[in-house]
């Protein structure tokens, strides 16, 4: 027995469709290597806070850890050294298997959207780079709220929860969808994400196994 018929397809972008969340927990380890007295901690609020875009983190940072007085100058240089150790990296690093198919299975056929914590202009970059800038009806970045970008792309568009999927591979893109009341699909990545709960995969050869048996697709 299928679900409700499905309409718009909203994905997470790191840790989703391509394997860059070790590029990305790297790149702070590495900045955060200058303050080794903070360091452990801050990797652990790193790693909670998987849906907060690098300058909100750094900014947290600062403004928590650090006694500065140029606090502005300090966040923006430290985004800037994240960015440069990890775009060309991104752009060069593997799909999650089956993530390239999946895309091409569903252009056209359904409303995609990609909702994801890196900054707008670098992500259309590495988009562009990867050959995906035309995958998406379209495309939203940091700074951003991914539970208000939903609920606003369901305003936009009048559609019921139930007629959308979010696939993510955060607990922060599974409670969103949660209290969203939205269908959630999990990718197995190495954030801890509770399995009980939703259906998780490894791949997306799985996910759309999964999805042509369940959903309308």
């Amino acid at each position: 027995m299928k679900f409700s018929n499905i309409k718009l397809i909203a994905l997470d972008f790191d840790g989703t469709l391509v394997e860059s969340n070790k590029i990305k927990d790297h790149a702070f380890d590495r900045i955060l290597n200058d303050w080794p007295e903070h360091k452990d901690e801050m990797m652990q609020w790193h790693y909670s806070h998987n849906s907060i875009d690098r300058r909100e983190k750094f900014k947290y940072f600062v403004e928590n850890f650090l006694n500065v007085t140029e606090r502005d100058n300090l966040i923006e240089e430290l985004s800037t050294r994240f960015e440069k150790l990890t775009r060309m990296a991104i752009i060069e690093c593997a799909f999650v298997n089956g993530a390239e198919d999946f895309l091409k299975n569903i252009y056209g056929r359904f409303l995609v959207y990609l909702v994801s914590a890196t900054p707008q202009l670098e992500l259309e970059l590495i988009l562009k780079s990867k050959g995906l800038e035309k995958a998406f009806n379209k495309v939203y970045g940091a700074p951003i709220n991914k539970k208000n970008i939903l609920k606003k792309i369901i305003e936009e568009k009048k559609l019921l929860a139930r007629e959308i999927i979010y696939i993510g591979d955060s607990p922060e893109d599974q409670d969103c969808a949660k209290v969203l009341g939205i269908n959630f699909i999990g990718r197995y990545s190495d954030r801890i994400i509770n399995d009980t709960t939703h259906f998780v995969f490894n791949d997306f050869y799985e996910i759309q196994t999964h999805m042509r048996k369940y959903y309308a697709i």
